[in-house]
């Protein structure tokens, strides 16, 4: 018998349904900074690459300052210890060096596109017309 209530137990917990609270209207896209990924479509493509690009850069900066809060916390308590103090130096310039690519990378792509005078935002998926002919090279003739 003591093996059969967890078995009863589990099959009363999975066979009971919960209660679900939906929504009954999905209309508006919820406020903040990522309502732009609510509405995807081909044209707002450029939006989203925009917000994730930023996104990304925003996670690499607060990863790297992790890293050097951690170094900075492993230098204190090293105590003394050469070796110790090696390993925390070595991820703080770590860290540093993780910090100045991100600058450099979003620095960079800033300069590249502003280059090719394209805006993050402007990008677009480009649609192939196949209603459109295709043009084949000529080939030489001898």
């Amino acid at each position: 018998m003591k093996k059969f209530i967890p078995a009863i137990a589990l099959s009363t917990y999975l066979l009971t349904p919960a209660v679900a609270f939906a929504q009954t209207s999905v209309s508006t896209c919820p406020p903040g900074q990522f309502n732009v990924l609510c509405g995807f479509t081909a044209s707002s493509f450029g939006s989203v690459v925009s917000t994730l690009v930023s996104v990304l850069f925003v996670i690499a900066v607060v990863i790297a300052l992790v890293f050097l809060i951690w170094g900075g916390i492993k230098w204190i308590l090293s105590g003394g210890d050469k070796s110790a103090v090696e390993s925390a130096r070595n991820t703080i310039v770590a860290a540093v060096v993780g910090l100045i690519i991100v600058f450099l990378s979003y620095f960079i792509l800033n300069i590249v596109l502003g280059f090719f005078d394209i805006k993050l935002a402007d990008l677009k998926i480009p649609k192939i017309n196949p209603a459109a002919p295709i043009e084949t090279p000529e080939t030489p003739s001898l």
